[in-house]
């Protein structure tokens, strides 16, 4: 029986997702003849996740996900399309490995496309905190989401680029009416002993500068800010950019080759506790960072979901 209660759902198709060649560059600077023959150890010592799924018999019949090799950090994921029990051809394939940090979530939109094999999940992590991500299990879990259900929801992520944030960055505020703006949220939130009242936007908008310095240039220094910008095209949303403190280093190796793990902080709200993610990179350039240290950049965001919260 099909899932009447799933998240809202949106088909575009397949290419719109991009190609995961630049996925696989992170990972070798051969791709064409390192890749298939990695799918094939993949498949010597092979994992076949369930998900969400509690039986065999409610995994769909149509596509085998198969990880590994089973010893490995990261996994080889593929997906392949089977017809009478037998396997037909390979559908996509991407790398992907696990993270220690699980976050509750429920998915309000799965952006997935034509053929069925990959997903984007947007995941509301409360608090109107949203993250979209690629979901690597998409194969096995499509027909078992439900939505306002809560999931645990294990983020990470691959790195394309990072860099480190310098100490005092800051940018100057000129524009009247953005400084106008600026002085009357903090002079608000200041008076409500930090939180914003219901009419906030009034407030603001009835706001006057109390002297001459209230119209002086703002100057922000945004060397300590956590933040994160999801991608603008659909389908592509878990391409991102996020800049955040590292909180944690750890390291892993694969086919011989050594990857720096980094634990950021993707989203630090005000009153709220971090929301992290572990950051894969092979790049020599990237693997000098230190605990405490704020860097940003560009990553490409997946998304494990294993379990109902």
């Amino acid at each position: 029986m099909k899932n009447q209660n799933r998240p809202e759902l949106i088909t575009i198709e397949d290419q719109n997702f991009g190609s995961h060649v630049e996925h696989w560059n992170l990972l070798t600077e051969n791709p064409a003849t390192d890749v298939p023959k990695w799918l094939g150890l993949a498949l010597d010592a092979p994992v076949m996740p369930m998900g969400l799924c509690k039986e065999e018999c409610d995994m769909d019949a149509s596509a085998w996900l198969i990880q590994g090799p089973k010893q490995e950090k990261i996994q080889l994921t593929q997906v392949i399309a089977v017809e009478n029990n037998k396997p037909q051809a390979l559908k996509t394939a991407f790398p992907s490995f696990e993270s220690p940090y699980k976050v509750k979530a429920t998915i309000e939109r799965i952006i997935t496309c034509k053929s069925n094999t990959q997903a984007v999940l947007r995941l509301n992590l409360g608090a109107n905190t949203i993250v979209y991500a690629f979901d690597t299990l998409y194969s096995v879990n499509h027909d078992q989401y439900e939505k306002d259900q809560p999931y645990l929801a294990q983020l990470n992520a691959w790195a394309y680029e990072l860099e480190a944030v310098s100490d005092h960055e800051h940018l100057v505020v000129d524009d009247p009416a953005s400084i106008k703006h600026h002085r009357a949220l903090n002079d608000i939130l200041a008076a409500n002993n930090g939180v914003a009242p219901a009419n906030l936007q009034e407030q603001i908008d009835a706001w006057e500068p109390k002297s001459e310095d209230d119209k002086e240039p703002v100057t922000v220094d945004f060397s300590k800010m956590v933040a994160y910008l999801y991608g603008e095209n659909m389908g592509q949303e878990d391409e991102a950019w996020f800049q955040g403190n590292i909180v944690g280093k750890t390291s892993m190796s694969f086919m011989d080759q050594e990857y720096t793990l980094y634990d950021v902080a993707l989203i630090h709200d005000e009153n709220q506790e971090a929301t992290l993610i572990r950051i894969a990179t092979k790049n020599p350039a990237y693997k000098d960072f230190a605990i405490g240290q704020f860097i940003r950049g560009n990553l490409w965001i997946q998304v494990n979901i294993y379990a109902k919260k």
